[in-house]
C-alpha cells in the first residue's frame, strides 16, 4: 500500500515472489546492507535520501553518536583537565 513515501506497484512488477526475497540468504553486500539495516529501524540510503526522508517526515532518524549529550558544564570542567 502507498504512503506518500513509498510506492508499492514498481517493486511488485519487478519481483514476482516478494516473500521469497525477503525471506532469501545472500552474500551480496548490498543484500547483507539491507539485512543489517532491518535491524536498526533506520532507513538504508544516501545521506541525501536519509536528509530527506527527514524533512518529510519533521523528525531526526539518521544515526546519531550514542548516548546522551553531555551538559554544557560538563564540557567545560573537561576542558579544565
Amino acid at each position: 500500500m502507498d504512503d506518500g513515501i513509498v510506492v508499492v506497484r514498481p517493486i511488485l512488477d519487478w519481483v514476482r515472489d516478494f516473500a521469497e526475497l525477503v525471506g532469501a540468504k545472500s552474500e551480496d553486500p548490498a543484500f547483507r546492507a539491507l539485512r543489517a539495516a532491518e535491524t536498526t529501524g533506520r532507513p538504508l540510503g544516501t545521506a541525501e535520501f536519509v536528509n530527506d526522508l527527514e524533512r518529510r517526515l519533521g523528525r531526526p532518524i539518521a544515526r546519531r553518536a550514542p548516548g546522551r549529550r553531555p551538559r554544557a558544564t560538563d564540557v567545560q570542567q573537561l576542558s579544565l583537565l
